[in-house]
Order: C-alpha cells, then structure tokens, then sequence
C-alpha cells in the first residue's frame, strides 16, 4: 500500500512540475497577434499603451506596469521560459499563452495580474501589478 502511494505522490509531482514546460494553453481574452513593442508608449490620458510582458520561471518583466486612466492598453504576453499565462481580473483580461489582449485602463488604482497556468513550485509567487493613475 505505501509503494503504491508513493508512486502516485511521485506521478503526480511529475506531472505539476512538467505544466512549466507544456504549450497546450488556451486564449480566453483577446486576439493572438504576439510580438508588439516592448514596455509602455507614453501619451495623456486616452492614449494608447502597447505592453509586452515576458514571463520566465517564476516571474514577469515588467512586474510593475503604469498606466493612465482611460489608456487603451493592449497587453501582450511573450514565454520565454516555460509555460505561463496572464490574468487581470479587474480588466477580465485572460491569457493563456502567447498572445495579445485589448482593456480600457478606466479603473483608477493598483492592479494585480499573476500566472494563470499552474506552472510548478514558484506559480504562486509569479503576480505583478498594474497601476492606473
């Protein structure tokens, strides 16, 4: 008995670990257009903000974004180590992979986005924040 949980302790660590490396996401916001400029273009409120994050293990870049209230922002999401995604409740903004999503930054404050593809022992620690001034 104690054999045979262990192997299914064993299995099951595997295959948690192993999410880092899987490509099989799905998009559940926005298009798929990946490849966008990088950090944030500047401009009053109402302007339009193109946002490239790179996520590795177990982090974003940039893990702190700002943007002024009334931005259109388009938020893309590039994987450079392992598989992750990126959420923003506050903007219903869900990326699953590679991709690109469109919010109106119209919600003053902080805002936290954090992985959203359980990616192995440090996914709980992968959050960032957007800030709308």
């Amino acid at each position: 008995m104690k054999k045979w949980m262990t192997l299914g302790l064993t299995l099951l660590l595997v295959f948690a670990l192993s999410a880092c490396g899987s490509k099989t996401n799905n998009n559940t916001a926005g298009n798929n257009n990946a490849g966008t400029a990088g950090g944030t273009t500047g401009g009053a409120a109402g302007g339009a903000q193109d946002i490239k994050v790179t996520a590795t293990n177990f982090q974003f870049e940039p893990a702190e974004i700002r943007v002024k209230k009334g931005d259109k922002v388009k938020i893309t999401l590039v994987n450079k180590e392992g598989a992750h995604g990126l959420e923003i409740p506050d903007f219903k903004v869900n990326l699953q992979k590679d991709g690109s999503a469109e919010f109106t930054a119209d919600k003053p404050g902080e805002h936290e986005f954090h992985c959203s593809v359980m990616c192995g022992a440090g996914h709980d620690n992968m959050v960032g924040k957007i800030i709308v001034e």
